[in-house]
């Protein structure tokens, strides 16, 4: 496809609204003006239906992949959407499995092969793979349900991490320091699912987003997780900055590839071995996407862009400290009563959340409904 000169208004069909991260997607889109939104989602009464930047909200029952796809064809054709832009993994691997059907109707987002999306989205066919590419990453091995402790314990050394071979948002993540930690969580756990062990490295997190095009990095942002209290749970925040060793290391990774479209990468500094490892691949968006505006790189339009051979717009980073709503407050506040003026950052989710509160107010009221009704 031949590249345009310059953009101009189109629309967007987002063919899964229930993502967690599909409200996020639409913020960032908001941020440019001229883009038309249609959402399609499982759930009637999703809160991304109520955000203000959603022209039209279509709903109906998944099912299986070819009803799915079904209820895809037809939204398109009451929209007349001129990109179709998926969240998360079910939606992009459909996409990218029918690329000829949807082809012939819309603009599809650049997107990776099969094998190499499959690849990607498992972690453990992952760390083959990196390994047999020579790019640094921990050791990993696959624990599968009919393995034994013993079996298990005989191949590795404390601490570990273990994860589900696929899955993503920290779900089913457990760090073991011994082997008395590790043997007593073995007796409770539900030996249905493959799990990878992954030696633990002692560190921080440091990560990559991007979007590539047929090995070429097109755009990206690199974020390092930060702390501002050590009995917080989560990092408060992320600071964007660019780090020449990981931009190597993620360079060669996406040209070994060949890889086409977005992905977030999750890396991790050995303080020990003073190098960074890759950890693992998400090929879809990522929960920190709007983070990554306020540095420089809105990924949902450029991808849009791509999509329509529209010419990118020249990419300039930031360095940018972002941080979390509730942290935001509390940062704030200390700054105002308790001067501590250390307590520094540049932006905050909160405001794209100020500027298209309903889909967060009826969230939050329905999570804690629900709370209540399981009490």
């Amino acid at each position: 496809m031949n590249k345009k000169s310059k953009s101009s208004s189109f629309s967007v069909l987002i063919p899964d609204g229930d993502e967690a991260n599909a409200l996020s997607v639409v913020r960032c889109l908001a941020e440019v003006k001229n883009i038309q939104v249609f959402v399609i989602s499982e759930r009637k009464y999703a809160p991304i239906r109520f955000s203000r930047y959603v022209k039209k909200f279509i709903h109906f029952p998944f099912g299986d992949n070819e009803c799915y796809l079904e209820g895809i064809m037809n939204a398109l054709e009451k929209t007349k959407a001129d990109v179709l832009l998926p969240v998360g993994v079910r939606a992009v691997r459909l996409i990218v499995e029918k690329k000829g059907t949807f082809s012939k109707v819309i603009a599809n987002i650049t997107t990776p092969e099969i094998k190499s999306f499959d690849i990607a989205d498992d972690k453990w066919l992952l760390s083959r793979w990196l390994k047999e590419k020579n790019i640094a990453h921990p050791e990993t091995l696959l624990f599968s349900p009919g393995e034994s402790l013993e079996e298990v314990v005989s191949k590795i050394s404390f601490p570990i991490i273990v994860k589900p071979r696929v899955g993503w948002g920290g779900k089913g993540i457990e760090i073991f320091e011994n082997n008395d930690q590790f043997r007593a969580w073995y007796s409770e756990f539900d030996h249905r699912m493959d799990l990878i062990v992954q030696d633990y490295i002692k560190g921080y997190d440091i990560d990559c987003s991007l979007l590539g095009e047929k090995g070429e990095i097109l755009a990206y942002t690199i974020q390092k997780s930060i702390k501002y209290s050590a009995d917080y749970p989560w990092p408060y925040g992320l600071e964007f900055k660019n780090h020449e060793e990981i931009l190597s290391i993620v360079k060669d990774l996406v040209e070994k590839f060949n890889w086409s479209g977005i992905v977030h990468i999750d890396l991790r500094y050995d303080e020990v071995e003073k190098r960074a490892k890759l950890i693992e691949m998400n090929p879809r968006f990522w929960a920190s996407v709007t983070a990554s505006v306020f540095a420089g790189v809105n990924f949902p339009y450029l991808a849009c862009l791509t999509a329509l051979g529209v010419e990118l717009p020249t990419i300039k980073l930031a360095d940018k400290i972002v941080v979390r709503s509730g942290p935001a407050v509390k940062m704030t506040w200390k700054k105002m009563f308790k001067n501590q003026k250390s307590l520094n950052f540049d932006n905050s989710f909160l405001e794209f959340i100020a500027k298209d509160p309903l889909p967060t107010i009826v969230g939050e009221t329905l999570e804690y409904y629900q709370n209540f009704r399981n009490r």
